[in-house]
């Protein structure tokens, strides 16, 4: 028994060694990617970014060009499309539901809870829960930048008016907007459009542009209004004044009405967790004072 359980463990040991050498000598006739002119990747999918490509060079070829368009405008709209592809996203998405699947998986074997039935409920779940997180990850980083935008948006028309109020044109009053303002995802998008100002492109066009990869509504009407100005021949700073006002109240407003729903939004958990405990609380004191007189 006892050389039988031995010779087990080394064909096990062997297995797993034969499956690391197996992958490594895949992953290395995996062609990597030149990501010279990407973001650097964060380490935890730096770590996973060769099961990333391999899953990407299955996937892609099978996936419809009309959902990679989809995922790349909400990458852009994410601020994500210099660090993903639309097609590495969905490589990310078929990793994580692996890894998910694999780690729920190792909880039942060392639960030793594992068989067959639970290993399917391990791949429904797992697999469902990390397919779905890089899109939500995707959808918290698209809010944090859409908070951000609207939060720096007054503060760059204002430097944008003040520029062009003292005889700068537009293009210039934006590159003073960059160099002065806050950094964030706003100026980074004022930068990529007075890049495509200097390849060349018209300026109604690129501030197009910026307006279908930002996707917000206050930044898609700052860039009609200076379009419209353009082409009627406005007064800019009268414009760039209105919209500078108009974010401004509108931020306001929106910081009344997050003050107004918060007292709603606790209600719930007051309900759920600190009534009940108020509760008990005072109701141990009046027990033990009925206990006191004898009432109980």
């Amino acid at each position: 028994m006892n050389i039988m359980l031995i010779l087990i463990a080394v064909m096990a040991a062997a297995a797993v060694v034969l499956v690391m050498l197996g992958s490594r000598g895949a992953l290395r006739e995996v062609e990597i990617d030149d990501r010279s002119y990407q973001d650097p990747l964060p380490a935890p999918l730096r770590m996973m970014w060769p099961l990333v490509t391999v899953a990407t060079r299955f996937i892609a070829p099978r996936m419809k060009t009309a959902q990679f368009e989809q995922t790349h405008r909400r990458l852009q709209a994410a601020g994500q499309d210099y660090l993903l592809t639309s097609e590495e996203f969905y490589g990310l998405k078929a990793v994580s539901a692996l890894l998910a699947f694999a780690f729920f998986s190792l909880c039942l074997l060392m639960l030793g809870k594992l068989s067959l039935g639970s290993g399917f409920m391990a791949l429904a779940f797992g697999g469902l829960l990390g397919w779905l997180y890089p899109e939500i990850w995707l959808n918290d980083r698209r809010k944090l930048r859409q908070r951000s935008v609207v939060r720096d948006l007054p503060i760059f028309l204002d430097f944008i008016t003040m520029a062009v109020e003292a005889g700068l044109n537009i293009t210039g009053a934006i590159e003073q907007a960059v160099s002065k303002g806050p950094a964030g995802p706003l100026s980074q998008e004022f930068s990529r459009m007075l890049r495509d100002l200097r390849a060349g492109l018209p300026r109604a066009e690129a501030l197009k542009r910026m307006a279908e990869r930002m996707d917000i509504p206050q930044i898609s009407n700052f860039t009609s209004s200076l379009i419209q100005a353009d082409k009627v021949g406005a007064n800019l700073s009268d414009t760039l004044r209105a919209q500078a006002n108009q974010r401004r109240e509108e931020r306001f407003l929106r910081a009344e009405k997050l003050a107004l729903e918060a007292p709603v939004k606790m209600m719930l958990p007051l309900v759920m967790f600190f009534f009940p405990l108020i509760f008990l609380f005072i109701g141990y004191f009046i027990y033990l004072k009925m206990i006191q007189e004898g009432i109980l």
